[in-house]
């Protein structure tokens, strides 16, 4: 840190260098400007992601859930999960609250009932139809605990029954 300015006979400075301390507030202002968005957010708020996934109209692979022989898991709006009818697990008690393991008794659960399911072992495949209104988080884990359960082909149901033929794809 040096000083300069006019130096006389005796040593003495006539002016304040001002140079390292508009270096330190310059970098106090880039910390302030990297760290401000991230204050004010929860930590709900910072698992958020606003997702609106893709309606698909033009399939060549549609099938009618209810005409098909292979096994559907479907997880409803208020977190009952089945296969045909069958009650797998009802998580509709998890559905409040925000804890990020809310819902690991219920993923659990079905990976315990799905590796118990002879029939789905055989078969090592099933669909999943799951409503539009659940938490992502949900299907995922329910996704990832299907792979556990030891079924190597699952496949996404997108053809919901919400789609009538008469409802425009553009909206």
């Amino acid at each position: 840190m040096a000083m300069s300015g006019n130096r006389g006979p005796g040593g003495m400075l006539a002016e304040i260098n001002v140079t390292p301390m508009v270096d330190v507030m310059l970098v106090l202002l880039i910390i302030f400007m990297v760290t401000a968005p991230m204050i004010d957010k929860t930590e709900e708020d910072k698992r958020k992601v606003d997702l609106e996934l893709p309606v698909t109209r033009d399939n060549p692979n549609q099938i009618n859930p209810e005409d098909s022989d292979k096994m559907i898991l479907e997880i409803s709006r208020d977190l009952k999960v089945h296969i045909g009818e069958t009650l797998v697990v009802d998580c509709s008690a998890q559905l409040e609250g925000s804890e990020k393991t809310r819902f690991e008794p219920c993923f659990d659960e079905i990976e315990l009932k799905l590796g118990a399911n002879q029939k789905l072992q055989d078969e090592g495949e099933i669909y999943l139809l799951a409503d539009t209104e659940i938490p992502y988080g949900f299907v995922v884990g329910t996704m990832a605990r299907i792979k556990k359960a030891g079924i190597d082909k699952l496949g996404m149901v997108t053809n919901p029954e919400y789609l009538t033929d008469d409802a425009d794809p553009e909206e």
